[in-house]
């Protein structure tokens, strides 16, 4: 299954970064001959890019397992080791919020990268991290963003009801240099009750420095790494790729397939998980049952809502605003994955509310003449 797409630049992997990847996931001597092609095609004294150097311990583990004899495996050593100290430093200090919060009584589900180092790497150094994500049920949101106050967390402005409704999380920071995501939606590409159901319903303790809180079991989790990089990004997401293989590696038996692809057709994501699953199959031999395949190859027709919303999540996102009128279509293409349907006048009702919100207007009533108002600035 091909999955290249038009306007895929900075969505997929480059080729460079496809031999780093499997220089870090390949489980033989092809491994040891994509390093080899990556360092070949790369300038080492030049500024290798955040994605790129998170994925440098993955390799050096991989590499030493495979008895590799490569000057740089000094190098990529030192890289290990200090992504081993800051995920140590990290969880150390993100420790005395854990258990502040558990003892509030609220519900921490821990997500991305810290459940993913503790149990499916099982090395603080493989899955670097730069902060920690954090999920809370949204009715305990206000109880959890009191909590951190008192423990020094800038929690910034209580969210609106406009906020829960349309964002996902809210970014807090401490001491300037310390930052945690607390999510109320679980994921971004889910912002409704269903899919904080669906998520909240898959979950299984995690042991977090002799804290036990919540992780998503396998299904959720893959869910959720394989969409969280589905999208177009500036710098190209490339750590869903190994965090998917290692979910699917350790725990493959335990993913209820069925319930993920229900899921994923509910919400209008089946495009986005069958685009990911397809490039690990390719790239990476990763073996799927027979009927994950043959959805894979004979998808469900798309509703128009999920073929506009694609249109500009898996693209690139700096044509779109070359124009106002592009632009625009950006905010609709939004709303095409925020509403919950497809009758003409409560989508229009919902979306009028989602462009006040975005334009920053006090009310409905002053939408008209703001596009007015930009529409004489253009003809003037």
């Amino acid at each position: 299954m091909s999955v290249q797409l038009r306007h895929s630049v900075h969505l997929w992997p480059s080729a460079e970064q496809l031999h780093l990847l499997q220089a870090a996931l390949l489980a033989d001597d092809k491994a040891i001959r994509a390093f080899c092609d990556w360092r070949a095609g790369i300038d080492l004294d030049a500024e290798l890019g955040y994605p790129v150097l998170r994925l440098l311990p993955l390799v050096y583990h991989n590499l030493l397992r495979l008895g590799a004899k490569d000057p740089l495996m000094g190098r990529l050593k030192g890289v290990y080791r200090r992504f081993w100290c800051e995920n140590q430093q990290l969880f150390f200090d993100v420790l005395p919020l854990v258990q502040h919060l558990q003892q509030g009584g609220v519900d921490l589900l821990l997500l991305k990268g810290a459940p993913l180092a503790l149990t499916y790497y099982g090395n603080y150094a493989l899955r670097p991290m730069s902060d920690i994500d954090l999920a809370v049920r949204i009715g305990q949101l206000p109880k959890a963003l009191a909590l951190l106050r008192e423990i020094g967390w800038d929690t910034g402005p209580d969210p609106s009801e406009d906020d829960l409704r349309y964002q996902h999380a809210i970014g807090c920071v401490r001491n300037l240099n310390q930052r945690l995501d607390v999510h109320f939606h679980i994921s971004r590409d889910g912002l409704n009750a269903a899919a904080d159901t669906w998520f909240w319903e898959d979950v299984e303790t995690l042991d977090f420095q002799g804290v036990m809180v919540w992780q998503l079991a396998p299904t959720a989790l893959l869910a959720h790494t394989i969409l969280h990089g589905m999208r177009w990004n500036e710098e190209t997401p490339i750590r869903w790729i190994p965090d998917a293989l290692m979910i699917l590696r350790q725990r493959g038996g335990d993913v209820d397939w069925q319930r993920l692809f229900a899921f994923a057709d509910a919400q209008r994501l089946s495009q986005r998980l069958a685009l990911g699953l397809g490039y690990l199959s390719e790239h990476f031999a990763l073996e799927l049952p027979e009927a994950v395949v043959g959805r894979l190859h004979n998808p469900l027709r798309r509703s128009w809502r999920e073929r506009i919303e694609n249109g500009v999540i898996l693209s690139e996102r700096g044509r779109w605003y070359e124009h106002p009128l592009t632009k625009q279509w950006v905010i609709f293409a939004e709303y095409c994955g925020l509403a919950d349907t497809d009758s003409l006048l409560p989508f229009l009702n919902g979306y009028s509310h989602y462009l006040r919100y975005r334009w920053r207007l006090r009310g409905r009533l002053e939408i008209l003449p703001t596009v007015l108002a930009g529409l004489w600035r253009r003809l003037v």
